[in-house]
């Protein structure tokens, strides 16, 4: 069974796109679907990138980015709303997310909708709070989102997207292999099948 890893933050909207997308992939391709939860900020500023890179955009191709999403969302089908506060941050729930076990899939995809649908607060203790209780989890995980080691397995899996050649989110990773953007999910699926171009062979 091929891995399928998918190296993603909260933060960005058009990973948020792809997280919609990505577990039904999986399932088509019989692939393992390995969350890779990591800080984009801190990647950022280890590779030199603008913290946030739309703000650095000329208006007229900001426009166009949100434009684009939108886009996108109603291709794909599903509900996008850009929230009233942005960058958001994001680090509770990466935090929270290394500590969900067997329901990381579930809180992945209802955090995502929290902070892309239902313009949502990921930072907010009360809305995480919420999460874990609607999604039956052990509150006292909320306890560890501040522990050392918590801390540390973020920021470890930061170092590992840097270390990977990450350049942002979302990228998947197939056969060590890495595809960035939501738009390369078709090479995605390539790659589960079999696909190796000849250039990288």
């Amino acid at each position: 069974m091929r891995q399928l890893g998918f190296w993603f933050d909260y933060s960005s909207p058009f990973t948020y796109l792809a997280s919609t997308q990505v577990a039904h992939l999986a399932h088509q391709t019989e692939a393992l679907l390995v969350y890779q939860p990591f800080f984009l900020g801190g990647l950022f500023k280890s590779i030199g990138t603008p913290m946030v890179p739309i703000e650095s955009y000329p208006e007229a191709k900001r426009r166009y980015y949100e434009a684009d999403m939108r886009r996108w969302a109603d291709r794909l089908g599903v509900r996008f709303r850009w929230p009233s506060r942005f960058p958001l941050n994001t680090i509770p729930a990466l935090r929270l997310t290394f500590l969900a076990g067997d329901a990381t899939s579930l809180l992945v995809d209802r955090l995502f909708e929290l902070c892309w649908v239902e313009d949502q607060d990921p930072s907010d203790p009360a809305v995480l709070e919420a999460v874990v209780d609607e999604l039956g989890l052990d509150a006292h995980l909320l306890e560890r989102i501040k522990d050392p080691e918590t801390k540390a397995a973020l920021k470890d899996a930061t170092d590992e997207a840097v270390r990977l050649g990450v350049c942002g989110a979302p990228t998947f990773e197939v056969d060590g292999r890495l595809f960035w953007g939501q738009d390369r999910l078709p090479f995605v699926r390539a790659a589960l099948e079999g696909w190796w171009p000849e250039v990288e062979r």
